[in-house]
């Protein structure tokens, strides 16, 4: 793989659609995603969510509670086809920024595709920032 084929460079393009907002266009902000990839918003508080078409519905639906949002990366760090991002995410909810920190762990596929996602962030932590139970967390975020 060339240098711009890298898995730390398809997951650094892939967390870029979302740095700033939302994308306007999720299609093409998810192509980086195999098509049975999964997307696991908080390891192990949230079952994972199976499939490209599946992961667009969950964002969606977040994208109706948490009205923007951004992110700020700290640090990467890659193994073979393993990339781990520490981030600051932002999550615009009720007139209100909230950071949300946390890790990402990306898996990718010989083709270069992600095939995991998963986060591992204190959601208890970022309900309580929200002002909600986790309960209502949860339930804001369900797909």
């Amino acid at each position: 793989m060339s240098d711009t084929r890298t898995p730390e460079a398809i997951v650094r393009r892939f967390i870029d659609a979302f740095r700033e907002s939302w994308p306007q266009d999720l299609d093409a902000a998810l192509a980086p995603l195999a098509d049975d990839a999964y997307y696991q918003i908080a390891v192990p508080a949230f079952a994972p969510v199976r499939g490209r078409d599946a992961i667009k519905a969950e964002l969606e639906l977040m994208r109706h509670s948490v009205t923007d949002q951004k992110h700020d990366m700290k640090a990467v760090a890659a193994s073979g086809n393993t990339v781990f991002t520490e981030r600051c995410d932002w999550s615009f909810r009720n007139g209100r920024w909230v950071p949300v920190p946390l890790v990402a762990v990306f898996e990718l596929n010989d083709a270069g595709q992600i095939t995991a996602w998963r986060e591992y962030l204190d959601p208890g932590h970022v309900a309580k920032l929200h002002g909600m139970s986790m309960e209502a967390f949860r339930e804001s975020l369900a797909a």
